[in-house]
């Protein structure tokens, strides 16, 4: 069974979605779509037919339609000839910008963690770090994609800086259908688990040099992939 808030790029084929509550509806609808977006649940290009969307979260039209039309004003959909909306195709010179600004935020990032770092955080990042191996062994896409976008939330959380997810999330946003594209790919499924096992190991003994060298690796291993 899929969980609640999966929404898979064939979502736009069929209800493959659990309805959301009416509390907050819009905010709900919102936060689904970004957060997928973020997770490369959606491929570059990808239709996202409001009709069928909308069937798919069991909710009306007008809801979906506002989603989609505040992510588009930030450039994480783009509207179509036909007016339908869609995932942006970006080019190899704006995905190497995103993957510079990830790299400037997501070094700092893990510096300060590796600092700031509580016990309980570190042991919620090990679930995640066993996760992306697990994935590597099995050559499982949708495990990779849940376990590495909680990765580098939490090692964000754990910074303690303020705004720091308000910058991360929209070039998250950006890069996440295209990191679907990327997968699966053995030697990248490798890479990633031991990029994130050196993450780890260095916020465990508070190391913020080598926390920011790994995690840096491996923006550029997923981006060169």
């Amino acid at each position: 069974m899929r969980p609640e808030n999966d929404l898979l790029p064939e979502a736009v084929q069929g209800p493959v979605l659990t309805p959301v509550s009416r509390d907050m509806l819009h905010e709900q609808i919102y936060d689904r779509l970004k957060r997928n977006l973020m997770m490369g649940r959606f491929t570059p290009g990808q239709k996202l037919p409001l009709r069928t969307l909308a069937k798919s979260l069991g909710t009306s039209l007008m809801p979906v339609r506002d989603a989609l039309q505040r992510l588009e004003s930030t450039g994480c959909v783009v509207s179509t000839a036909n007016r339908t909306m869609a995932v942006p195709q970006f080019s190899p010179k704006q995905l190497q910008d995103i993957c510079t600004l990830r790299i400037v935020l997501e070094t700092t990032t893990a510096e300060r963690a590796a600092m700031l770092r509580s016990d309980d955080e570190l042991a919620s990042l090990a679930v995640f770090v066993r996760d992306i191996d697990r994935s590597a062994e099995t050559n499982s896409i949708d495990l990779f994609l849940e376990a590495n976008y909680h990765f580098h939330m939490l090692v964000a959380d754990m910074s303690r800086l303020a705004f720091v997810r308000t910058l991360l999330e929209p070039l998250w946003m950006h890069i996440g259908p295209s990191i679907r594209q990327s997968v699966p790919n053995e030697a990248l499924f490798q890479s990633a688990a031991r990029r994130h096992k050196e993450v780890y190991d260095a916020i465990v003994v508070h190391d913020a040099k080598s926390a920011a060298i790994a995690i840096k690796r491996d923006i550029l291993d997923g981006y060169n992939f």
